[in-house]
Parts: C-alpha cells; structure tokens; sequence
C-alpha cells in the first residue's frame, strides 16, 4: 500500500505518519491486513521532526500540477490533514478558500484520476456546527458561522459526492478540539485550549480569551490518531449505513473544570490570564460544547473519559520531549 499524508509535517500529521510506521499496516478492501510499501507526507513548509521510514515533499496542494505529481496511480490511501486553521481562515478568506476549499477539490479530482478509487480521510472539525444546542446529535444540520466551518463542510459533501459517483471511498471526521497540542499557540480559534494547560504546565503565562463557564468538546491527540486509522481500516459497508460523515465522541468539558484539573495536575493556575477576545469567544462558543455520538460509538470509534488523563498524558509525553540526549 502507497500512503499519502496531506499536512504531513503538521503535529498531527506526524503523529499519525510515527503510528502508521509502528503499525505497519492498514486493511485493504477484503478486510485484510496490508503492509504499507510506502508513506509519503506532503506539506508545504520542512518537517520539524523527521521521521525515519517515511519520503517528505514540500509543496503546495492548491496547485494541481504539484498535486499531481503526489496523488499517483500506486497511491491507495490518503488522509488529508491539510488546512488553515479557524481564526487565520476568517481573517483571510481568499487563502481559506484556496487551501480549505479548493485544494480539497483538487485532492479529490487527483483521486477521480487514479484506476482505482483511493480511500480518502479527511479531516473535518466540529466548526461545522455554528449556534449548537446543548448537545449535538448526529442528526443535528451543520450551519456553520465561520469562514472555516462553511468550507468544511462544503469539503464533506464533494467528498460524499466524489463518493457516490464511485471516484473515492471517502470517509469524514469531525474533529473534537485536539488538547493537548504541543508547542506553541498557533491561529487556531481554538488554540488557547491547549495553551491555558501546556503553558501553565511549564511555568509560562497564557491568556484566555473566553469565560470559565464555557464547554468545550475536546479529544486527545492519541485518540484522535487511533480514530483516523480506525476511520480509514472501518469496512466501507458500515460508512454506507448512513452518511459518510461522523460527528467523534469526545470529552465535554468547561474552561473552569481544565483549570480545576490543572490545579490538581501541579499547574500554576495564577499564571492564567483572563482577557476576553470577543471574535475568539464568538467563533468558539458557536461551537458544540456536547455531543451524542452514537453512531460513531457503535462504529468503534472513541474518546477520553477524563481531563485529568488528557493532562497526565501530556505530562508524559512533554517528560519525554525534554530528557536529555
């Protein structure tokens, strides 16, 4: 099997490339165990990580020609990471439709393309959802109040069109809130999830943007890993019980009850600065702080239980990152 991971050099991405690499394997379309002959990720800025066993190409998928070039006739499975993130995409709708949008199309048509349809997971985010009721149901409509939302979810049914029509065998994720990510606080609306607990942690200030009574549904970077291999090795006779788009279960949690956890976790919760960004409070707060995802749970996919696990995780995770050469 040939492999391909779009935002390859991404946290996620190369997390996920690490995972495949140990496993070593994905289901084929018999249900059968594969050996993966080749991974490739794709991404256009260097990794910051390399990661032994896989080929890096630096490019950009908003140009077909490059795309091309990646989306080959051995190319089986592809998962596609790449994106502009929430805030950057609303601050900047021409490169949010180019890179959410319209590179989404151009994968797909590379997939049209190809012999034999690709299986395609593309990543997804509970963005879609704008002005959620308490708690999401699977059948609750997505109608997205952000820039990035609407391309999501416009992403999700060309890629359930591209589908039908027998081009791909796509199967969508809408993302939970990944916490927590390491390093830096990036663009993403969401980005101060992971940074009211990660700086803490390490002794550094950071800043929240919204109010303590807030939920959130969020899920660990490991989960979410283990749900994009589970995604793409799930028989595409139980995607096509229903629509080939999946609401992931999640953790839902308030801001008050992460502080609480990181108290308890040894965080320096002082450090804690409590500054209201009105725009950031009004793109996450549209955002599903509940959701009742049944049919993905029946389907085998699966969430944290508790945010302390979340936090020790990354405790163990960051220990690891830090130890001396």
């Amino acid at each position: 099997m040939k492999v391909v991971i779009l935002g390859g050099h991404g946290f996620l991405g190369t997390m996920l490339a690490q995972r495949l690499l140990q496993k070593n394997c994905l289901m084929d379309r018999n249900n059968t165990s594969q050996a993966i002959d080749e991974l490739v990720l794709v991404d256009q800025m260097p990794p910051q990580i390399s990661v032994e066993g896989a080929t890096s190409l630096i490019g950009d998928i908003t140009d077909p020609g490059f795309l091309k070039t990646v989306i080959d006739e051995d190319v089986t499975s592809i998962f596609h990471l790449a994106a502009v993130v929430s805030a950057a995409a609303e601050a900047d709708f021409d490169l949010g439709m180019r890179v959410n949008l319209e590179a989404t199309r151009n994968v797909l048509e590379c997939c049209r393309n190809l012999p034999r349809p690709p299986w395609l997971v593309f990543s997804s985010s509970l963005a879609v959802f704008g002005n959620a009721p308490a708690v999401v149901m699977d059948d609750t409509p997505a109608l997205p109040l952000s820039s990035y939302g609407t391309q999501k979810v416009i992403g999700e049914y060309l890629s359930c069109e591209y589908t039908r029509k027998g081009f791909v065998d796509a199967r969508c994720l809408r993302l939970p809130t990944i916490t927590i990510r390491p390093g830096k606080p990036n663009k993403a609306a969401s980005s101060f999830i992971s940074s009211i607990l990660r700086e803490p942690l390490q002794g550094l200030e950071a800043i929240c943007p919204v109010t303590r009574d807030m939920n959130l549904w969020v899920q660990s970077p490991p989960t979410v890993i283990e749900n994009l291999i589970h995604a793409h090795d799930t028989p595409a006779s139980a995607w096509d019980e229903g629509p080939r788009i999946l609401n992931l279960p999640g953790l839902s949690v308030s801001v008050d009850e992460m502080v609480a956890a990181l108290k308890r976790a040894g965080g320096d919760t002082s450090l804690i600065r409590w500054q209201t960004d009105s725009e950031i409070a009004r793109l996450v707060g549209s955002w599903p702080g509940a959701m009742n995802t049944a049919r993905a749970t029946q389907m085998g996919f699966k969430g944290d239980d508790i945010i302390d696990d979340i936090i020790r995780d990354y405790l163990d995770f960051y220990a690891q990152q830090t130890q001396p050469a």
